[in-house]
Formats: structure tokens, sequence, C-alpha cells
């Protein structure tokens, strides 16, 4: 059993105990050796045995749009877009989410128990994501966190015909540092002073939204993969006091010193980007290892809905060039929980804890391993096969 709780040992013969969805136990079966307590059975326990298997925490996926999407090219079964509007703070990406999807039941299969999605669309200012566990009937019965962070596209994504302002990455910054100016302003502004500007941006819902993003208690994750615009995030960083992720990070090591400076960390989606495009063009197939190396906090993402089930062999496409083994599996369990303020809830194996768990038949991040269990909260489920 890994944990991934930091500084914990893996648990050679290791036992779970779940009871009505949560961990109430971790450690060795009555007859195996070691140092580790023992965990006592309950009575009418039912056993779920996968002597040999390697189990770790459910994976998280922080760049999808599982639960948004359905048939990409069938409207009716995907969330569309909100509004087009370049500031669109106000969105929520829960109340779209449809979590009787065969995107939902694939992650899951994939060994994937928490997914993090923004409102769909390419608004400079998307809206508020969720952060949810991929079993339930809505998304009341499964969210984790809601909102679970702001959302911001910089570069080509963002740019609208007809939009002038966000049409240039200049224009985009210019506009997020004046929306951000406007929401600290509103903040700064007694609860009881009145002029009808400031009555004006009280009714401003995406102003309002921008609140605890500006205050610094809902991380603000930018969408970006040039450099530049990444380097514009870190400055727009220390004007707001703002808890920045950096989310793609096509050229995220080319400013890697400044990221790892300023304790930012960086969501590789995907893992290994190709120079086909100006916002990418300095990408490289091990800037997993150069981030890692400087001293950047790390996260994977496959920043796709459909293939999100392929998350753990992104984090295995980085160790084979040259990422270190736990560093990786961290990358898509315990990372990008503690980049969202999540570590408290998901990304570890821990009492107390909804069951989130995945078995592997083999190391999780080979092609070779299958999923032989995930459970999430009290669904259980033995040999999943993708179908």
């Amino acid at each position: 059993i890994v944990t991934m709780q930091p500084g914990v040992a893996p648990v050679e013969a290791g036992v779970i105990v779940v009871e009505d969805g949560r961990i109430t136990c971790v450690g060795r079966a009555p007859d195996a050796p070691g140092a580790v307590p023992v965990c006592k059975l309950p009575a009418d326990v039912k056993l779920y045995d996968v002597a040999g298997a390697t189990v770790t925490p459910g994976l998280i996926e922080v760049d999808s749009a599982v639960g948004l999407v359905e048939v990409s090219m069938e409207p009716s079964s995907t969330d569309g877009i909100a509004g087009r509007r370049s500031v669109a703070a106000e969105v929520r990406a829960a109340d779209g989410v449809r979590l009787a999807s065969r995107a939902v039941d694939a992650a899951r299969w994939g060994g994937v128990t928490t997914v993090v999605v923004a409102p769909l669309g390419a608004a400079l200012v998307a809206g508020q994501g969720v952060a949810y566990h991929t079993s339930g009937k809505v998304i009341d019965d499964a969210w984790i966190a809601n909102p679970s962070s702001m959302h911001v596209h910089l570069g080509e994504r963002a740019k609208k015909k007809g939009r002038p302002l966000v049409g240039s990455h200049s224009g985009q910054i210019a506009l997020l540092r004046t929306t951000l100016l406007r929401a600290a302003e509103l903040a700064a502004a007694p609860a009881k002073a009145g002029d009808d500007e400031l009555a004006r941006m009280r009714r401003d819902p995406s102003l309002l939204a921008l609140l605890p993003v500006v205050g610094g208690t809902l991380p603000l994750v930018v969408h970006a993969d040039r450099a530049g615009d990444i380097a514009a995030a870190l400055r727009l960083r220390v004007e707001f006091g703002l808890q920045l992720v950096i989310v793609g990070g096509a050229e995220a090591w080319v400013v890697a010193d400044r990221l790892a400076e300023a304790g930012v960390p960086v969501v590789l989606s995907p893992v290994a980007a190709r120079p086909y495009t100006f916002q990418t063009a300095l990408a490289r197939d091990d800037a997993a290892v150069v981030l890692h190396a400087a001293g950047v906090r790390l996260g994977i993402a496959t920043g796709s809905s459909h293939n999100a089930r392929n998350l753990r062999w992104a984090a295995g496409l980085a160790v084979a060039y040259g990422l270190p083994h736990d560093v990786a599996l961290a990358a898509i369990t315990r990372a990008p929980a503690e980049f969202l303020g999540l570590a408290d809830r998901t990304g570890q194996i821990a009492v107390g804890r909804v069951a989130e768990l995945v078995a592997f038949d083999g190391d999780p991040l080979r092609l070779g391993s299958h999923v032989v269990l995930v459970a999430v909260g009290r669904r259980v489920e033995v040999r999943p096969r993708q179908r």
C-alpha cells in the first residue's frame, strides 16, 4: 500500500478497512510480520483480496472536461458555453456536470477518482472550477470543493475576433489586471461605504466571484503555455498576492527558476507537448525533469476528457524521460491536491478520509499493468474494463 502520506513508507502485506465509505484502518494483516500496526477486521467484513497488487490513492485529473462533455459533436450531450464574454467569473462548472456519463465511468475505470473541471469555452476568465469524485448520482453527492479554483486562459485560446483587447497577449494581461484591480478595490471598500460606482460593483457577479481570488483564499489556475504569458502571470501574482497555479506549461521550463523562487506549481498538460505552434515553440520532452530539477512543484494532467483514463501513463511517460518514479506518482495524486488546497480531503490514503483506492497488478505507471480494483466511497469495482 503506497499511502502517499509524506514520510510514510509503503505497507507490505497491507490491509485497508473501509466502513460506510471511509477508511478506518490502514495497517498489516493479522498474520503478517512487521512493525506496522495490525488492522482488526470487523466480523461481517466483505474481503477483497488483491494479493500481489500495488494499492495507491485514487488518481487526480485537473485539466479535463470530464462530466461536461459526453459526445463532442453532439451539443445536447455537452454543457456548452455559458456566454461569449471575456470575463465570466461567476459561471460555476458544477452547475453543468453530469455524472451519468461514459467519460466519468472511463476515467474511474482507469483509476481516476477525482477530477477538477472548469467551465467550457475560451473566455479570458472562464469561471469557477469544481473538484469532485467520479461516483455519484448528481454533483451534490460527489463534490469535494465547489468552487475549487478560478480559471483563466492566456494565449491563443482566449483570442476572439472582434474583441481587440483580448486579441493580443498584452491586451489579455491588461484586461485581467483591470478586472483584478476592480475586485481588489471592492474587497478593500468599507462595507457601508456607498457611491454609485461601488453600488454597481457590489451587484457585479463576476467581481463578487473574484473576491476570494484577490483575498488569496481561492487558487487562480492560469492555463498558459507560452513562457512570456507564464512570466506575466507571475507578475500579477506579486501585484495581487494571488495563490497561483499554472496548467499547460509547455514552455514553463524556460522560467523554471522564477517559478521555483515564487513557489508556484506547474501542472504539465500534456506532459510532452509538441512544438507545433508559436505557443509551444520551446516545448521539450523532458520538461518535467527540468522543472523538478529546478525545484518547481510538479503536477501532471492529460488535458483530455475522454482520455483522462490514461493519466497514469502520462506520468509514466515523464518517468521514461527521467522524472523520478515517486515524483511522477505524487504528480497525479498528492501534489495536485496540495496545489488546490485539497490535501486534507483527497490524494492520500489515510484514516478518516473517503475511500479513494486503486489496486494495480503491476507498476501503476507502466503500460502493461491493469487496474484490478477501484473504490470511491461505498462504490467498489473489481477488474473494471474499458468498454
